[in-house]
């Protein structure tokens, strides 16, 4: 009787295995279909704007449109990274050399696509300051803010994003069974960078952004009640309300992996291959592929040239005997 229970029990446990196995197996398929979406909705939603900007370059060649556009250029490397570290197999045993090490520190910790959110991140900052100046003090803007500084500006926020996100790559090493992770070198290590990290990443650009952008509500507040609005006046006030939502789309995507991750350096417990962490993890790279939603509902200027290009490729007007004869004429 105890061997046929023992073997009932075997059997149960075998059939609870291929279960569970068969529901992590859907699980794991379910989330490749969600990282191909938001990784396709990246590239080519980035790609669209682009394209767009790119198609007519002297339409959109005010410093706002060059920082929007470098916002969409990070985002859609980004995706790309994002899709190939996604959708490749997962590689084991990596090779003991000094070009396993590399792998493991660049590619594998995937320190470039955290770089380029950073990237995204302090761009966002910039163009937030941008705004600010151009609402807040017009007449500074003029002398601030040139062609030349803002180019070199979008230097520098590609600069910043690899140098600082530098330290993922460094914390990372490929162990003796070829397995890549992080090592801390201490928990109080651990600690005081994890909140150097939030405050980096997080607390400064958005507090940063928060008040650029509620200065910019107030001062549009006062110049609406204060005279009439111009054309300019109202162009400048649609970009600005644009970017106003990127700004909230970023809070609402990176607030909750921000939290978890400084839990994690405080001490907490924290499972990186956990529903928790995949969660928020998609919650920021929604990021990438959000803001060409709101430029194509939003952005005034973006949606002109979107039509413009739209009829063109799809609406030609027939020219008829009539109109031949005129230009014959003419």
């Amino acid at each position: 009787m105890t061997e046929l229970m023992t073997y009932t029990e075997l059997v149960e446990e075998i059939a609870n295995t291929t279960i569970d196995v068969g529901i992590r197996d859907k699980g794991e398929r379910a989330l490749h279909v969600l990282y191909a979406i938001i990784g396709c909705l990246g590239v080519l939603g980035n790609g669209l704007v682009i394209f767009v900007f790119l198609s007519d370059f002297q339409h959109f060649k005010s410093i706002t449109n060059m920082l929007i556009l470098n916002q969409s250029i990070i985002d859609f490397c980004d995706s790309v990274v994002f899709l190939i570290l996604r959708l490749s197999p997962d590689v084991h045993n990596l090779p003991q050399n000094f070009w396993g090490q590399l792998l493991c520190r660049v590619w594998f910790s995937e320190y470039i696509m955290w770089s380029l959110c950073i990237t995204s991140t302090v761009n966002l900052v910039f163009v937030s300051l941008e705004r600010y100046v151009a609402v807040c003090h017009p007449v500074k803007h003029r002398h601030t803010f040139t062609q030349k500084k803002a180019r070199i500006g979008v230097a520098c926020v590609w600069i910043w994003g690899f140098t600082y996100q530098s330290y993922w790559a460094i914390l990372h090493r490929n162990s003796e069974v070829g397995d890549c992770r992080e090592y801390w070198p201490s928990g109080i290590l651990q600690l005081l960078l994890g909140l150097v990290v939030f405050i980096l990443e997080y607390l400064l650009p958005l507090s940063i952004m928060t008040f650029a952008y509620i200065s910019i509500i107030l001062m549009l507040r006062r110049r609406t009640k204060s005279k009439s609005v111009s054309c300019f006046q109202r162009a400048k006030k649609n970009v600005t309300i644009t970017l106003i939502l990127v700004f909230f789309s970023y809070v609402i995507c990176w607030t909750p992996t921000e939290l978890t991750y400084l839990q994690y350096n405080l001490g907490g417990k924290y499972n990186f291959e956990g529903p928790l962490h995949k969660t928020v993890t998609i919650l920021v790279l929604c990021n990438m592929c959000v803001n060409p939603f709101i430029y194509t509902f939003k952005y005034e200027q973006f949606k002109t040239q979107l039509k413009k290009i739209f009829c063109s490729c799809f609406w030609k007007p027939q020219i008829t005997n009539v109109d031949m004869t005129e230009m014959h004429d003419s």
